[in-house]
């Protein structure tokens, strides 16, 4: 057994992470507080990147998410597996193991396991995520975060008891990723049963989202890592040649007023005829939300002002106490966002229209769902 680490509920209690690729982890690490916030890092060079952020800053929490789950569908004989230079390597409670210590050995600062896709279309997706949460509780160790990436349809009325009591069962904190095409929380259901979850299960961490990590810490998720681009803010299905060429990135900033992000060209034709509206975060400085261009420097400057505005927004978060006073928090940013999405509609003279998620997040919201029963060390995960 490797030792692991004191406490892993308490490195995650409240975090926000931020997930971001291994080319641009050291251009945002500067923008990321260490007491309450750390990076995911994503892509091949992420174990190397995790070893010098945490060599240089042995105090800021760094994980590696493997990416499996972008790559293969899980399955459930192999619920976990791994991408080698060898070809693709499913794993069996050794193999996790050996993952779960090079990830430890390149400093980071828990492990995430390498589970694969989990689907929610067929029969026997029931039996995959109960294999994958059976064999992550023989792992004999207390430094691993259990990711879970599935579909969003797992939110849905009639499959949700069913994740909220494997989630309960594992010996470990879990991470769910909601994959969808576009954004999961506009999917019928989906909104509420996130909610419901996260006032269930008390070690359930929200990883690779957007502005859902505040609705989701409010509503009691232990933490979250939001995404800092639009393709890591939200589940992906498994694409085996990693999904073809690449593309030039432009920017996309966060309209915290707004609750939204937005193009720039969005915000450039909105204030095509009046002043546009500024920001006063340490990036910005006073200055217009429309001035980034295409450039890479524009394009880094754009979201290393996001990622200030997602941390100004989460020290008033952490400010709150949980429970009541959280959720009336949150419950205010969207009051507030709503009247700014009216007003900025007057300025401009031009339809702006409130998000779908907007307009479900300001809805009640829905009770824990009832116990299953009470998971005291007892493995109830076994498939049957």
């Amino acid at each position: 057994m490797r030792a692991g680490i004191e406490g892993i509920d308490e490195l995650l209690r409240d975090r926000l992470l931020i997930m971001v690729n291994d080319q641009s982890a050291i251009d945002v690490l500067p923008h990321v507080p260490a007491r309450t916030g750390g990076l995911v890092v994503t892509g091949a060079a992420a174990p190397v990147r995790c070893r010098e952020v945490r060599n240089a800053l042995p105090e800021t929490v760094v994980v590696i998410d493997p990416g499996s789950h972008t790559q293969q569908i899980a399955t459930t004989d192999a619920p976990f597996g791994f991408k080698t230079n060898y070809g693709w390597r499913d794993l069996d409670l050794a193999g996790l193991n050996e993952i779960l210590d090079g990830q430890r050995d390149n400093r980071a600062s828990y492990a995430v396991t390498p589970t694969c896709f989990i689907p929610a279309d067929q029969v026997g997706d029931a039996s995959i995520l109960k294999a994958a949460i059976h064999q992550a509780n023989q792992l004999r160790r207390g430094d691993t975060l259990v990711l879970l990436p599935c579909s969003w349809r797992w939110l849905r009325r009639s499959s949700l008891p069913h994740l909220a009591e494997q989630i309960r069962a594992c010996r470990h904190p879990v991470a769910l990723i909601l994959q969808a095409d576009g954004d999961p929380l506009v999917r019928d259901q989906a909104p509420e049963g996130l909610r419901q979850l996260c006032r269930s299960c008390p070690r359930l961490v929200l990883w690779r989202t957007d502005l859902a990590a505040f609705d989701a810490m409010a509503h009691g998720a232990l933490g979250a890592a939001v995404g800092a681009s639009a393709v890591l803010r939200h589940g992906v299905a498994p694409r085996p040649d990693n999904g073809g060429g690449g593309h030039r990135p432009f920017p996309v900033v966060l309209v915290r007023r707004l609750l939204r992000y937005h193009r720039v060209a969005t915000l450039e034709d909105w204030f095509a005829r009046i002043d546009p509206w500024t920001c006063d975060c340490a990036v910005c400085k006073g200055s217009a939300l429309t001035r980034f261009t295409d450039s890479d420097a524009d394009v880094l400057a754009a979201l290393q002002h996001t990622i200030r505005e997602l941390y100004s927004m989460h020290e008033e978060l952490d400010a709150t106490l949980p429970g009541d006073e959280r959720i009336g928090w949150w419950r205010q940013q969207l009051a507030d966002a709503w009247e700014y999405h009216r007003l900025l509609a007057s300025q401009t003279d031009t339809e702006v229209p409130i998000p779908k998620v907007l307009q479900a997040w300001r809805r009640p919201s829905p009770p824990a769902l009832p116990a299953a029963g009470k998971y005291r060390g007892q493995d109830q995960s076994r498939p049957s």
